[in-house]
């Protein structure tokens, strides 16, 4: 969900069909969204199966590896009038601009709340104990691995990203329904707890247990959060998830030395805000001309021929 997507809507209703047949067959599925209308998918995978259907299209375009052998091409394209949709070239072109000017206007924006986040955190970094630290972070580790699950003789690590920034605005698809336990570490709004997620990913997959690291949509060298599947646990840094424990890390920062920094952290935090303010209005207005665009291809579709390829898609999943 890191990219701001231009995309068919069309895709989207060809993903939906073959997630609920994979998921109709027993095979565990995973849906990636797409941060420029959530609402929507840009692919779904079973891994297990190992399928993998995706929207291929600009501005993230992927071609087949092994064409033929292994993999395909859905050409989606085929059901385009194109010599009805010529005449419009040029208000699809302005269109396409006026999109990806939102686009780039959007990135710029998320990377001056960044920037600005990024020296918040190196502030409140020279300020922390790392004795205290140490020690919350060995509780956590320890309070972790005290439940017992199954262990894997080649741990594994998977990267994810369940966080974006969107025209909705900054979305979390972690609940906490998703894991039996859910631990929280507290920090101050801009501390990076990266070090600490990766100290107990490694101790997690040193006991033998296969980890998922949720990266920041913002920096993907950063974590948000972490999940160790055979322990039904999610320790994250979301406040709004119920939780059974916390860990509040903003404790190892001492008022005293907070106190100095404390003007230049609070207008460092409202200048944040209105950074990512101004970004999701801008993906607000990629989505608007994102509809518009599509006002000049759906009249130009046939939907019954894309019914056709779509009921051959699925049925090759049956095989």
């Amino acid at each position: 969900m890191s990219e701001h997507c231009f995309r068919a809507r069309w895709a989207q209703r060809a993903l939906s069909p073959a997630s609920m047949l994979l998921s109709s067959q027993g095979e565990e599925t995973t849906l990636y969204f797409c941060s420029g209308d959530p609402d929507s998918l840009d692919a779904v995978a079973a891994p297990e199966a190992g399928i993998l259907i995706l929207d291929g299209t600009a501005p993230h375009i992927v071609d087949p590896v092994i064409p033929g052998a292994r993999d395909s091409l859905i050409n989606l394209g085929v059901c385009l009038d194109e010599a009805a949709m010529r005449p419009r070239l040029p208000h699809i072109r302005a269109c396409m601009a006026d999109h990806a000017a939102c686009s780039q206007r959007a990135r710029a924006y998320m990377r001056s709340a960044w920037a600005l986040r990024r020296d918040s955190a190196a502030a409140l970094h020279a300020c922390m104990d790392e004795a205290h630290v140490a020690r919350m972070q060995g509780a956590l580790i320890a309070a972790v691995l005290q439940a017992e699950g199954e262990r894997s003789d080649t741990p594994a690590v998977r990267p994810v990203i369940t966080d974006a920034v969107t025209p909705k605005g900054e979305l979390c698809l972690l609940t906490d329904g998703a894991q039996q336990r859910v631990i929280r570490l507290g920090r101050h709004f801009a501390m990076d707890l990266t070090p600490v997620l990766r100290a107990l990913s490694h101790a997690a997959q040193a006991a033998g247990y296969d980890v998922e690291e949720h990266l920041s949509p913002m920096s993907p060298g950063s974590l948000l959060h972490l999940t160790i599947p055979a322990l039904h646990t999610l320790v994250t840094t979301n406040e709004t998830l119920a939780c059974e424990q916390t860990f509040d890390f903003a404790a190892c920062v001492p008022a005293a030395r907070l106190l100095r920094r404390e003007c230049a952290l609070e207008q460092s935090r409202t200048d944040i805000a209105r950074h990512m303010q101004c970004a999701v209005q801008a993906m607000a207005q990629a989505k608007q001309l994102h509809d518009e665009l599509e006002t000049f291809y759906v009249p130009n579709m046939d939907f019954g021929r894309w019914q056709t390829l779509l009921d051959e898609t699925v049925a090759s999943l049956k095989e």
